[in-house]
């Protein structure tokens, strides 16, 4: 799971690196790093996953993602250049810190340790359940309205776009289950499991939660430092992953009280800590963004009619599920879906310059 983690913040940092050699007009190197770095976010990463959760409680690994948040830390002022501020480490060494000590609070019990197809039944139809997914959907559906609400580059929409990759990659309780079915069917040949429903939709939820993260931890990456977004993106990581495994997986039920209050206690403070990052943190939003967004306000305040770019930022998430959707190992389906992001992050440039085409015309 650590390896895993390690190669998905790896990944992280090719993309947003990525970005920077578009910006240097490189872009055949930028190109072979985007599909590389979303490659092992997306294939890499949780095939180490599904191999450590199979021997695992998801209470225990949750909190291995602070380790990423350490690496990050130290690497991205050399490999990207990025300034690591008195804020950026202190909320990252407090969800570090607080992510480790959430281990000493976990509750050991082997018989819930074991999985079978009677226990999946008794555990995930419940009601509980069910209410977890609707507030879930409640703030998958938040934040695409505060990603509207916020201005381009400010340092809420960004939140927003690492907090909902974040809290869809940690929730790794569908990956859980469905990995400790598929460990006993290859090792124990005990596949019996596999002939009920109820698999097949856990397995279909973890490849729903580690693919449709994407979108959102790319456009994250690309328009944020990441010494910002992988901070974001882990910490809600471990916030989704712990709190699934208290409610989904049960997996505190008979902990003592002092257990359970400090498991809890530990998650408050990881909230705490990335609203304590947020707050302090600087718009990242570039020069030509910002003269937009000028012009966009000066365009109002003469009542002319403006076309809408709120959308400008907001992953373009059917894209890319219908790309990976024809054919998940072909090149061909992830390429298109890379050119049309390529193409929409270039446009607002392709539009200056036939501007700039336009006036010279004009003067001619």
């Amino acid at each position: 799971v650590v390896f895993g983690l390690t190669m998905g913040t790896c990944g992280m940092q090719m993309i947003r690196m990525s970005e920077l050699k578009k910006k240097e007009q490189k872009l055949g190197e930028s190109r072979k790093l985007f599909i590389l770095g979303m490659a092992m976010n997306i294939l890499l990463g949780p095939l180490f996953d599904v191999a450590g959760y199979a021997f695992a409680a998801a209470a225990v690994l949750a909190p291995f993602s602070g380790f990423n948040i350490v690496i990050n830390a130290v690497i991205a002022p050399f490999t990207l250049g990025e300034k690591l501020t008195n804020r950026r480490l202190i909320a990252s060494a407090i969800i570090f810190i607080t992510a480790t000590a959430s281990m000493l609070f976990k509750h050991h019990n082997e018989d819930e340790e074991v999985w079978t197809l009677e226990r999946a039944e008794t555990v995930l139809l419940r009601w509980s359940v069910l209410v977890y997914c609707l507030v879930f959907a409640l703030w998958f559906c938040v934040n695409v309205w505060l990603r509207r609400r916020s201005a381009k580059g400010s340092v809420l929409r960004g939140f927003s776009l690492g907090a909902t990759a974040g809290s869809m990659a940690g929730n790794m309780w569908c990956t859980r289950v469905a990995a400790v079915f598929a460990a006993d069917c290859a090792s124990a040949h005990v596949c019996s499991p596999w002939g009920h429903w109820l698999p097949w939709i856990v397995l279909t939820g973890a490849v729903f939660f580690a693919v449709v993260n994407a979108p959102y931890m790319a456009k994250g990456m690309q328009k944020y430092e990441a010494l910002y977004m992988v901070t974001v993106f882990q910490g809600s990581n471990i916030v989704s992953n712990s709190l699934s495994a208290l409610i989904i997986l049960q997996e505190m039920d008979g902990a003592p009280w002092w257990k359970l209050l400090g498991y809890i206690g530990c998650i408050v403070v990881m909230i705490g800590a990335l609203w304590f990052l947020v707050s302090g943190e600087e718009a990242v939003c570039p020069s030509n963004e910002l003269d937009d967004d000028l012009r966009r306000m000066l365009s109002m305040e003469e009542g002319s009619e403006l076309e809408d770019s709120e959308s400008e930022d907001e992953p373009d998430l059917m894209d890319f599920v219908r790309a990976m959707s024809l054919d998940q190992f072909s090149p061909l389906s992830f390429s298109s879906w890379l050119s049309n992001a390529e193409d929409s992050h270039d446009g607002e440039g392709s539009q200056n310059g036939e501007e700039q085409q336009q006036e010279e015309s004009d003067n001619d």
